[in-house]
Parts: structure tokens; C-alpha cells; sequence
């Protein structure tokens, strides 16, 4: 056990020192705000204030955590070991900067409470963000700030045992729609049919008419490949699914369906499951807990987990009504356009309610990349896909986090505009899980 001595102990201070040392060191800790208990304690103990007291270990602190409100902050800019730093000290202390301030100001999304200018899907645009500008946006720093002071720890006080966190790999599915051209609707077929014609799409037309004389399987139908990925990988993805009604962003098969409920079912006999809350359900918490309904009497399953469709956060207020709907954790912080870490860490972590300033019982799971990111957005071919993915792998396994990947159905089709992927997605799942 360390002793830590504060001026003041806050829940956001609370909050940050639970997430790098109990459970990214897992080592526990006490906090006093009594320099005589201070003095007299024998064993390890952390000074954390504006001022050094002895020859104890001396960490800078900024005035953040003893905040409570939002406001712009102006996080100086550094570096220890080769990772950016926030918060840089003002004094000689025994680290450069404020490990605790800038793991906050990171984790909590202090930045996304801030105003700023959203994009066209209503999110915070990354290229905004302190982690794109200066760079480490594909370094969990977050963790490596964890590794400065168990290593600040270690030196001082070697009589500490550190427990040794062991990497992890995650594989999830979204099922935006379950299949392309069967299960729909007769508006939806035909309808498209006559979207293509006038376009002189033949190629959809001829796909199409062969996948529903059943000359061939629909392309977007891959459950039975993601059954055999997952045997040959000893893997147990998690599978997310969008229940909504049929909207211009919200293109998913009928959830009420024979088949999609036959799907549904199958998999949650298998596999983890989770919501994937529609698009037109962002900041409409009664059509949240209408979809949740139908994927819990469909699969029999409560349902704990949740994905944002389109990654559609809003700071606090998409994940409070999570949390009134029943929600234990969630896998949608991330960037959709490029790859790395939202957050800035690859571990999972407890939602801090800023505003309330408050921790919940909400845990996240951030992702690091996804299938969508790398075609769609960065129009990367699947050779140069895999060695982007390599290359997040590695930085995940030098702080022994956890991958969270997202990959759609359609991914492991070989006729869909995917074709080309299946060989280097199978080789990213490979490598990740060595």
C-alpha cells in the first residue's frame, strides 16, 4: 500500500488514481490530507501537491483535479521516455509532468464537454482533438503514463510487488445488415431494382437476381465463415445488432423477420451480444429502450452491452441513457475515421461523469480500428491495412492493454466490395492473438 498526501481529496483525483493504480498497476493506495500522518508513515508514500515536503517522491499537481467545473485548460506539452506528456510541471519534481491531470483530461473527454464544431453526424471532429494535434493519437499514452510511475514507484520503493497484466485481443461484429439482397421487404427489392436500373448498375442487378433464384449465397450472409474464424482462432467475438425501423442511416434487415430472429438466436447461444442503438435513436431514449426490448425477447438474453451506430456520442448525455436502460458497458469510444485511441488508452475504464462529476458503473471498452475506418475512409488496399493494424497491435501490446477490433459481416464476403480482405483479416487476427 502507497500513502498519498493531497491538500484535498476530490472524486475527480479519486477517480483517476483508482484507474492508474488500482487497476492499470494494481497496487492499492490511501489518500491523507495530514502532513503529520504523512511524516510519520514508515512505508511508500506519494506526495501530490503544489509543494515538495521532504525527500519523499514529489508529483507536481495541477489545479484540475481540484476543480469542479469545465472550462478551457491549457494542458502544457511535453515529454518523458518518448511519450507526449500533458501537463507539464512548473517545479522540480521526481516526473516532468502530471501523470494523474493529463490521464483525467484524456479519459474523461474533458475536451469533447468544451464547445466545438460537430461534423455531419453530430460528432466531435478527431481532427480537433489534442491527440491528433500533437500527434499520439495511435499511442496509448494513457498506459504509458501508468508505466512512468510504476516505474517512479518501483525505483524508490522496490519492496512493492506489481502484478503483471497480461495483453488481450477482442473481436466484435457489427451486424448492420444481416443480408443484402434476401429478407427484405418488397418495397426494399424492388425499390432497389429500379434504384439500379436507372443507375445502369447491371452488376447489381445480376448479383441480385442470382442470389435470389439461389444460384448463389447473399453476399452479406457470412455467419457460418465467422463460425469456422472463430474455431480456427479460439476466439468469441461479440456481436452487436441494430433492431431500429427502416431509415435513411438505419439499413438493417426487419428485426422481426423469421430468419433475422433465427440469426439472432443462434449467435446469443454462442457468442456475447449487445444493442446497436440506430441512428435515429441518438438522443431519443424511449427508441433505445424499444430496440433493447425486441434484442432481449428475440435472444433470450439480458442485454448489458451496447455499440453506437455511426459512433454517435454525445458527452454525458449518450452514455446517461445508457446507463437508465439497463447498460453495464459499452464499446463505442473510438475513432470512426482513423485508427487509434479516442481515449488514449487500450484498457478498459469507468465512464466519469464530468458534469455531475461523478464516477459511474458504466465501463467502456474502447476500440483501437475498424474495418470501415480502413476502406472507406482512409481507402487503404487490404495489404496496407494489415501492416496500419500491425502496427496499432504492437503499441497495444507494449503496455499489455486490450485490441478491441470492429468488423461487419460483409467483411468476410468475397464478392462484395471487400473481396481481397479475407486473407489479410485473417492474417491480422492471426498476429493479434499471438
Amino acid at each position: 500500500m502507497i500513502l498519498i498526501y493531497t491538500i484535498k481529496i476530490t472524486p475527480r483525483l479519486q477517480y483517476i488514481a483508482d484507474l492508474l493504480l488500482r487497476e492499470l498497476l494494481e497496487i492499492d493506495f490511501e489518500f491523507t490530507t495530514s502532513t503529520d500522518r504523512f511524516y510519520q508513515y514508515q512505508g511508500p508514500k506519494l506526495n501530490y501537491s503544489k509543494d515538495r515536503l521532504g525527500a519523499e517522491l514529489f508529483i507536481s499537481a495541477h489545479t484540475i483535479l481540484y476543480e469542479n467545473e469545465i472550462k478551457p485548460q491549457r494542458p502544457e506539452f511535453g515529454e518523458h521516455k518518448g511519450i507526449t506528456t500533458l501537463f507539464e510541471s512548473k517545479k522540480p519534481a521526481d516526473l516532468s509532468y502530471d501523470p494523474f491531470a493529463a490521464a483525467f483530461f484524456l479519459v474523461s473527454r474533458y475536451e469533447e464537454y468544451l464547445p466545438f464544431k460537430e461534423d455531419n453526424h453530430g460528432r466531435f471532429r478527431f481532427e480537433k482533438g489534442v491527440a491528433y494535434y500533437k500527434a499520439f493519437h495511435q499511442i496509448p499514452v494513457v498506459n504509458h503514463y501508468a508505466l512512468h510511475l510504476k516505474e517512479l514507484i518501483a525505483f524508490k520503493y522496490p519492496q512493492i510487488v506489481f502484478s503483471s497484466r497480461e495483453y488481450q485481443f477482442i473481436l466484435t461484429y457489427d451486424i448492420d445488415q444481416a443480408f443484402k439482397y434476401t429478407d427484405l421487404p418488397w418495397y426494399r427489392k424492388y425499390g432497389g431494382l429500379i434504384k439500379a436500373f436507372f443507375r445502369r448498375d447491371y452488376k447489381f442487378i445480376q448479383d441480385r437476381k442470382k442470389v435470389l433464384s439461389g444460384q448463389e449465397k447473399d453476399p452479406f450472409d457470412s455467419f457460418e465463415e465467422q463460425n469456422q474464424l472463430s474455431a480456427k482462432f479460439r476466439i468469441y467475438p461479440i456481436y452487436f445488432f441494430l433492431m431500429a425501423n427502416y431509415g435513411s442511416k438505419d439499413k438493417n434487415n426487419s428485426w422481426n423477420s423469421r430468419r433475422m430472429k433465427l440469426t439472432i438466436k443462434n449467435i446469443a447461444d454462442k457468442y456475447l451480444i449487445g444493442i446497436h442503438p440506430s441512428y435515429s435513436s441518438f438522443k431519443k431514449p424511449n427508441k433505445i429502450e424499444n430496440e433493447i426490448a425486441r434484442l432481449n425477447s428475440i435472444s433470450g438474453k439480458q442485454i448489458i452491452r451496447s455499440r453506437q451506430h455511426f459512433i454517435r456520442l454525445e458527452f454525458p448525455y449518450t452514455y446517461r441513457n445508457l446507463i437508465e436502460q439497463g447498460i453495464q458497458e459499452d464499446y463505442s469510444m473510438g475513432n470512426p475515421n482513423i485508427i487509434g485511441f479516442r481515449a488514449s488508452i487500450a484498457s478498459p475504464f469507468f465512464f466519469y461523469d464530468l458534469k455531475r462529476d461523478e464516477t459511474t458503473a458504466l465501463r467502456i471498452f474502447p476500440f483501437a480500428a475498424m474495418d470501415s475506418t480502413l476502406h472507406y475512409h482512409l481507402k487503404v488496399t487490404p495489404e496496407s491495412a494489415l501492416e496500419e493494424l500491425k502496427l496499432i497491435t504492437d503499441e497495444i501490446k507494449k503496455v499489455q492493454g486490450t485490441f478491441i477490433f470492429i468488423a461487419h459481416n460483409d467483411l468476410m464476403s468475397k464478392k462484395s466490395i471487400w473481396k481481397g480482405w479475407h486473407n489479410c483479416f485473417e492474417e491480422f487476427i492471426n498476429y493479434a492473438q499471438e
